[in-house]
């Protein structure tokens, strides 16, 4: 299943809204496909032969296109077209809170509290380590990105707000209480 958003629901070019965009580049980084400055990585170059996000404003643009044609067949242009920016929008305050939880864990490594594992070329926690996480915290992070946040956008885009709320929303605010109360626990006993 080929979408405009992709299995991630990250893309290319940053969005317009400085916040959202701030918060994209945030996981994009964290996805280790943006270096710290921003600039493109060697894992950006799988993403592409991948093909698991559009990297385009056009290629985007093409695969909303095709949506909207489908969904037509049965519904309205307007209602297609309002329904996938719900999923946007979901994307969108998703994005925000995950932005949050993946600069609390960047700045426990940058505080010392936290060890940066070596391998990770950036000061960001590594989204993509998946199960292999190496704290309780970072395994939080990689919860809440990768089974709540696609919960949260796909149940929208599935026209299923119930599943959406609490599978995917609710919990990635779960996720988010929880990382901030461990990170205030590893200042404590830092301390």
């Amino acid at each position: 299943m080929r979408t405009a958003w992709g299995f991630l629901a990250v893309r290319l070019p940053m969005p317009e809204d400085e916040e959202w965009a701030g918060a994209r580049a945030t996981i994009l980084q964290a996805l280790g496909v943006l270096d710290p400055d921003g600039n493109p990585t060697a894992r950006l170059e799988v993403v592409k032969q991948a093909d698991v996000a559009r990297l385009t404003h056009e290629e985007w643009q093409n695969e909303r296109t095709k949506m909207v044609e489908t969904c037509s067949h049965c519904h309205s242009v307007n209602f297609a077209k309002e329904e996938l920016k719900k999923g946007d929008q979901m994307i969108r305050e998703a994005d925000l809170l995950m932005a949050e939880a993946i600069r609390i864990v960047a700045d426990l490594y940058k505080e010392g509290i936290l060890e940066k594992p070596k391998d990770y070329a950036h000061p960001f926690p590594d989204l993509l380590t998946f199960h292999d996480a190496p704290t309780p915290i970072e395994q939080g992070l990689f919860v809440m990105f990768l089974k709540h946040r696609m919960r949260s956008f796909q149940g929208t885009f599935h026209a299923n707000p119930d599943y959406a709320l609490w599978y995917g929303w609710s919990e990635m605010q779960q996720d988010l209480s929880g990382i901030k109360a461990l990170a205030e626990e590893l200042r404590r006993t830092h301390r």
